[in-house]
């Protein structure tokens, strides 16, 4: 177990059985800490010019809707910093949520079991969970700790995550550099290598070297680590002057989570910067990316009330064909050998459409007044009549599928188009 902790404070190392035990304890004692920390309002600081920008703004820094009467300076209250101007209403909304986020990479497929297992002991406790099915879990809560699983943002390996972001430089890894010297950074921007099979004793933590090559065998892969692999173990073991396995062990898991939190804030930068949201507040990026559509286009869905309106649209839901298919054609093509000429000429091209999941995904989506046709208007409805329009139309009709001159199916097949009456 290994906490990193950026207030100052060294990061907490625990590798003993009781480790998730520990984990747990600590987050108690951070959570603690957070909310005495915030419990406190710094008074606002605003300089002179600071003052005249909040005297001049025309629109909220907040919402970004025009200011009234009602504008009020917005401050940090933790360092007390002017922020902008902004409704009273948008800054007293403001606020810490009271919420605390805990991110960990693969939570879900990994580390909530190891957790889930030290729940159990855990008395007087608020626990909440948001399952995806019995055994993993998209989220879960202990008391005011919110666990989410960074892959469900960013899904790749944290190996992959810090290999792009480092091709725009190491600067972009600042807290990883306020725990490791500038020099020894590039050591860390790779996955590290750790004998996970090896190391199946508590005892083998006080190994004053780095084991061999062969002590590297990983049983899961079935395969020997590389001589390239095990020359990068062996400079940062050298360069971090590890003593034992425990402190290269602590090292490799340290990285790990200093990598992680490097990589998850340059992501919170980029949604707050292009969207104004935040994704600690969110569990997958389907559900930041919702918010973000609503958020960007000002459009407020309208509430489907009627249940058969609902199955109706439910029914019409298709998904993509799964199967393993032989395609076999034949042509009859001149230019080619075998050719019939008392047969006509036929050739062959294969045509794919070109990102049709993107297409379909920009397309523009139904958003209110919802309302059913009269038998009269329906009866009259021509198709091929009505013009293109904004505003969409979602009939059902049987529809008549012959597989033999004896043999029918009949099915009812939801259509969708766009047009107006």
């Amino acid at each position: 177990m290994v906490m990193a902790k950026f207030n100052g404070k060294r990061g907490t190392t625990y590798y003993y059985e009781d480790a998730v035990h520990k984990f747990l304890e600590c987050l108690e004692i951070e959570q603690q800490y957070i909310e005495e920390k915030l419990s406190f309002v710094e008074p606002i600081r605003i300089e002179k010019e600071e003052e005249q920008m909040f005297q001049n703004t025309i629109n909220c820094h907040i919402c970004g809707f025009e200011l009234g009467a009602d504008r009020v300076r917005d401050h940090c209250h933790l360092t007390g910093k002017y922020r902008g101007a902004a409704h009273n209403e948008c800054n007293l909304n403001y606020s810490f949520t009271g919420r605390i986020p805990v991110i960990l990479n693969n939570l879900r497929g990994y580390d909530s079991h190891l957790i889930m297992q030290g729940l159990g002991k855990l008395k007087n406790k608020e626990i909440n969970c948001i399952p995806n099915n019995t055994e993993k879990y998209i989220s879960f809560s202990i008391n005011k700790l919110d666990f989410i699983d960074s892959l469900q943002f960013m899904n790749a390996s944290l190996e992959r995550l810090v290999s792009n972001l480092s091709k725009n430089g190491g600067d972009m890894f600042p807290i990883l550099r306020r725990y490791v010297e500038s020099e020894k950074v590039p050591l860390l921007l790779r996955k590290g290598v750790y004998p996970y099979d090896y190391m199946d004793s508590v005892k083998k933590f006080d190994q004053e070297t780095l084991p061999p090559q062969k002590c590297f065998y990983s049983i899961l892969n079935g395969e020997h680590v590389s001589d390239a692999d095990y020359d990068h173990a062996t400079r940062v073991f050298e360069a971090f002057s590890c003593q034992s396995m425990g402190d290269y062990h602590d090292l490799y898991l340290k990285s790990d989570v200093l990598l992680l939190a490097d990589v998850f804030e340059n992501f919170r930068n980029v949604g707050l910067k292009a969207y104004n949201l935040d994704p600690c507040h969110f569990y997958t990026s389907p559900g930041l990316a919702w918010q973000a559509c609503l958020k960007m286009t000002e459009v407020e869905p309208e509430l489907l009330t009627d249940p058969d309106m609902y199955l109706f649209i439910g029914e019409g839901l298709r998904g993509g064909i799964s199967m393993i298919s032989n395609r076999s054609s034949k042509a009859n093509n001149p230019y080619i050998p075998n050719y019939n000429p008392d047969q006509d000429s036929s050739y062959l091209m294969y045509l794919d459409a070109n990102n049709p999941y993107g297409w379909e995904m920009s397309q523009p989506l139904p958003t209110g007044e919802f309302h059913w046709l009269n038998e009269e208007k329906i009866s009259n409805l021509d198709i091929a009549q009505i013009p293109d329009s904004s505003i969409g139309t979602a009939e059902a009709r049987p529809l008549l599928f012959f597989k033999t001159p004896f043999q029918r199916l009949k099915m009812v097949s939801l259509r969708l188009f766009r047009s107006k009456f």
